[in-house]
């Protein structure tokens, strides 16, 4: 048994072992807090990871996956979706910050604050990465 698309191999059988994980830790914590969303998500991940697994072992669908992943529209709208989540990840961010200054303004407690310095620290990263990448691909040509 030869893996034609590792890639799709290795994310399947993680997929596979979250499905397992889930009525797994069950078995630790007791089977009263599984319920209809949990199966579902369960059935879910193994099922995609089993056909996952199974189509990276055969020739003609790896090479159908591998042909679909280097499609220059499939990389085009991968690209365009993590601009765009990154943008909105950005102003959730600052609004959230926003409102933790204005909750702490008018109501002086702390625990905005304690909000409010993740939130800094995130938008620090988020402006020291837009940068760096912007650096990035202005002298990569």
């Amino acid at each position: 048994m030869k893996i034609y698309y590792k890639k799709k191999f290795w994310a399947s059988l993680g997929s596979l072992v979250l499905g397992l994980a889930l009525p797994g830790t069950c078995l630790f914590v007791g089977w009263e807090r599984f319920d209809l969303k949990d199966g579902v998500l369960t059935v879910l991940l193994l099922l995609c990871g089993i056909s996952g697994i199974l189509r990276s072992l055969d020739r003609e669908k790896s090479q159908q996956d591998r042909d679909e992943d280097r499609d220059e529209r499939t990389r085009y709208n991968t690209y365009r979706s993590r601009a765009l989540t990154f943008r909105v990840l950005y102003w959730v961010n600052f609004a959230i910050l926003a409102g933790c200054i204005v909750g702490w303004g008018l109501t002086d407690q702390q625990v905005y604050i304690q909000t409010a310095l993740p939130c800094m620290v995130l938008f620090i990263v988020g402006w020291i990465t837009r940068i760096a990448s912007d650096c990035y691909y202005e002298f990569k040509g």
